[in-house]
C-alpha cells in the first residue's frame, strides 16, 4: 500500500494527516472486510515493513558545524538512510539494514544523513505514524539543499536511484 497524507508541513494531527488514526482505521477495515479478525489484523502489521520517503538534508559547506563530521549527505550520492539518537525518525539498526539491502540488490549508491545530536531537527511522517501503528519501518530521503525554500536544489541521479530501489522494495512484497 502506499500512503500519502495531507497537511504534512501545516499539522499532521489533522483528521486526515498521519497523526491522526486514519491508516490504522483504514487497514484495519481491509483487513476485517475480507472475513478476518483483529488478530490478523495485528499479524499483518508485525510482518509488514514500512518506507517513510521524503527528503534529506545535503551537506552545505556555509553550515558545517550542523551535521554530523562523517555522516553527511552529498547531491548525487544516492538515497539517504535517515537516523536520529532523539527519535525523530523511525530508523533503528535493523531497518536500516533493510534498507541498504535494497539498495544494495537494486545496486544503486546509498549514504546516511545522522541528525547532530544537539541540533534539534523536525519529525517525519513515519516517526508520526508509528504513535498509531506498530510497524517497523524506515525514514530515508534523497538529499537537497535548502530544504523548504524557494530553491531546493537536488540530483536527478538520486531521484533515479530512489526510483530503483523503490522498484525493489514493492517487487519483495
Amino acid at each position: 500500500m502506499a500512503a500519502i497524507f495531507d497537511n504534512e508541513e501545516t499539522g499532521s494531527g489533522t483528521k486526515q494527516g498521519a497523526g491522526s488514526p486514519v491508516l490504522a482505521n483504514l487497514l484495519l477495515r481491509l483487513t476485517v472486510a475480507g472475513g478476518g479478525r483483529f488478530d490478523d489484523f495485528a499479524r499483518a502489521i508485525a510482518r509488514s515493513f514500512m518506507v517513510s520517503a521524503d527528503n534529506a538534508h545535503a551537506f552545505h559547506p556555509n553550515y558545517a558545524e550542523k551535521y554530523d563530521p562523517t555522516n553527511h549527505p552529498v547531491l548525487g550520492g544516492g538515497p539517504c538512510i535517515k537516523i536520529n539518537a532523539n527519535c525523530k525518525y523511525m530508523t533503528d539498526a535493523h531497518s536500516a539494514a533493510i534498507f541498504r539491502s535494497l539498495c544494495d540488490q537494486a545496486q544503486v549508491p546509498v549514504q546516511y544523513f545522522v541528525n547532530h545530536s544537539d541540533v534539534a531537527g523536525g519529525s517525519t511522517l513515519g516517526n508520526i505514524l508509528t504513535g498509531q501503528i506498530d510497524i517497523e519501518g524506515v525514514d530515508v530521503g534523497n538529499p537537497l539543499l535548502a530544504m523548504h525554500s524557494a530553491r531546493e536544489t537536488a540530483s536527478s541521479a538520486d531521484h533515479v536511484a530512489m526510483i530503483e530501489v523503490m522498484k525493489q522494495f514493492f517487487k519483495k512484497q
